[in-house]
């Protein structure tokens, strides 16, 4: 068993069943995973994706006295209308609270493509459309061109969405991206990524395998062997 070295704060909602598992199987050797879960908020999905970032930083602070080297937000949705600049100062004004990095989701994804160098993406969104263009617009406002957008339905069913859907989904994807974006922390894809991966030429990113990277680069350990399984160019993107 590696030594425990580094802990992670993981913020998760509460129905969400894939990004602790995810990022228990990507995170750097040496990082313990220590979860928290966002509280049960009332009405439908655009109300509650209103108001979760409000609960973040309590939801950092339940963590108490357990020494914490690194928190990572498990959650997009909920950023995405603040737009790069807005979910930046976000990331700050958790980090200054806290007293340790911290970042969300969507900036992870962000701050990997653009380590990777990618300025054309497709993005294959299990969201319905409103959330959708909420994302889109995240990723243009990141210096970004959508150039495609793959919907894996109107009815948000992240959860419950199998790794055929995900197969079937980037079946669909065009040639001559420089990166395609799984957005969404609940959406399992790390099986299709890693069996999908080898035979495309523009890397698949996840927000649970974009945060296992951040964690790695910001703790200043080494990427875990299924992280860069699944991205070889993380390895140069450090």
């Amino acid at each position: 068993m590696t030594p425990i070295v580094r802990r992670v704060a993981l913020v998760v909602p509460p129905a969400n069943p894939t990004v602790e598992p995810e990022i228990q199987a990507l995170a750097p050797p040496g990082a313990a995973i220590h979860s928290a879960r966002l509280p049960l908020l009332p009405g439908d999905l655009a109300a509650r994706t209103a108001h979760y970032a409000e609960h973040y930083g309590a939801a950092l602070a339940a963590f108490g006295s357990l020494p914490i080297d690194a928190g990572f937000i498990g959650m997009t949705g909920a950023t995405y209308e603040r737009l790069p600049a807005g979910d930046s100062a976000l990331c700050e004004q958790l980090q200054r609270a806290a007293g340790y990095p911290v970042i969300t989701a969507s900036a992870a994804i962000l701050a990997a493509l653009k380590a990777l160098g990618a300025r054309s993406i497709c993005l294959v969104s299990p969201y319905p459309a409103w959330l959708t263009a909420r994302s889109v617009a995240y990723w243009q406002g990141g210096g970004m061109e959508v150039a495609q957008v793959v919907s894996m339905g109107e009815e948000f069913r992240a959860y419950q969405m199998t790794t055929d859907e995900v197969r079937a989904a980037l079946a669909q994807v065009d040639d001559g991206h420089d990166a395609v974006v799984l957005s969404g922390t609940g959406l399992i894809t790390l099986p299709a990524i890693v069996e999908i991966a080898p035979t495309m030429r523009a890397p698949l990113l996840s927000s649970n395998l974009c945060g296992a990277w951040w964690m790695a680069r910001v703790l200043a350990l080494p990427a875990s062997k299924t992280l860069l399984g699944a991205v070889p160019g993380f390895a140069a993107a450090a």
